[in-house]
């Protein structure tokens, strides 16, 4: 019986993938969930199942946009399938960070800030090549880059969250 992550979870339920598809059925719609007062937003709430931390993976606030830490979509990997190197597990957070912002009306070109967890510090370079070749070249964020041995998943290499603001009057979700 394959074993699936939180992240494996929700982000089926918020990238595709017919996998855990069932699982995730339960997660927030495109639109998002807001408080009772409207004052937040939640997006990409977890699904209910056991071993599964109710969480949502992007909450806006006003103008700011937090998502929680992001990992490589592992959805279509079986259980101990090679999960890549740093730079592919890189670029694929990275493009569910994309996914993510865009479900709460913003984009890369609107971060504030990036909190990256590395399993090996050794892997700082390659890991800043494919964030260079993602980040918005002109409006980079302030960030810090930590270790982190290990991270939920054995094989992988990298967690990111960010927060971004958004301008709710040209396009954001109300």
């Amino acid at each position: 019986m394959n074993k699936f992550s939180r992240r494996d979870a929700v982000l089926a339920g918020v990238l595709g993938g017919a996998v855990l598809a069932p699982i995730a059925a339960a997660a927030a719609s495109p639109a998002g969930k807001k408080s009772a007062d409207g004052t937040v937003e939640r997006y990409a709430i977890t699904a209910h199942a056991p071993g599964i931390p109710r969480i949502s993976y992007v909450i806006a606030r006003g103008d700011t946009v937090y998502t929680a830490g992001v990992t490589a979509n592992l959805i279509d990997a079986p259980e101990g399938a090679p999960l890549g190197d740093i730079k592919d597990q890189t670029r694929r957070t990275l493009a569910q960070i994309d996914k993510l912002l865009a479900q709460a009306g913003t984009d890369k070109s609107k971060l504030l800030t990036a909190q990256v967890w590395l399993t090996d510090m050794k892997n700082f370079a390659a890991h800043n090549d494919a964030w260079n070749e993602w980040v918005d070249p002109n409006n980079p964020p302030v960030r810090a880059c930590l270790p982190a041995d290990p991270l939920f998943k054995a094989g992988m290499l990298v967690e990111i969250m960010v927060t971004a603001s958004r301008d709710r009057a040209k396009g954001a979700p109300d």
